[in-house]
């Protein structure tokens, strides 16, 4: 789950009903990428500047940068359980709408997380959205 989490130029194959782009535009730190990224959250399309940060095997943070998501952090934990074929993971989300939010109104942050937690769904079961 981490590998497919930290493979940024691989997210748009993975699961393109999210990912409509995706450009490195920076690595700053080894385990560290800014990218500017297209998506499609609730049926609206958005372009935002997003830093990720691969947390030592156990995560990763994002933090959206420019966009009508601005300040959005999300931290995506990863935890080993006994069985070693599954792995527990918590999803923190600290979501700024913006236009967004008026534009989807008050279930909007209900769709941001449903949808993150699809993605997160299709790396547990090793299923993702990528063509054959």
């Amino acid at each position: 789950i981490y590998s497919a989490l930290s493979e940024f130029e691989t997210l748009p194959d993975r699961f393109p009903d999210m990912y409509k782009s995706l450009k490195v535009v920076e690595r700053p730190e080894k385990d560290m990428v800014i990218v500017e990224e297209d998506l499609e959250i609730a049926g609206r399309r958005i372009h935002q500047k997003t830093r990720h940060t691969l947390l030592q095997g156990n995560g990763i943070k994002s933090q959206v940068l420019e966009g009508d998501t601005k300040g959005t952090v999300i931290e995506i934990m990863l935890k080993q359980n006994d069985d070693p074929a599954s792995t527990d993971i918590t999803i923190n989300a600290d979501l700024q709408l913006g236009k967004l939010g008026k534009v989807l109104g008050i279930f909007a942050k209900g769709k941001i997380k449903q949808g993150l937690e699809k993605v997160i769904e299709g790396l547990e079961s090793g299923q993702t959205s990528r063509p054959t």
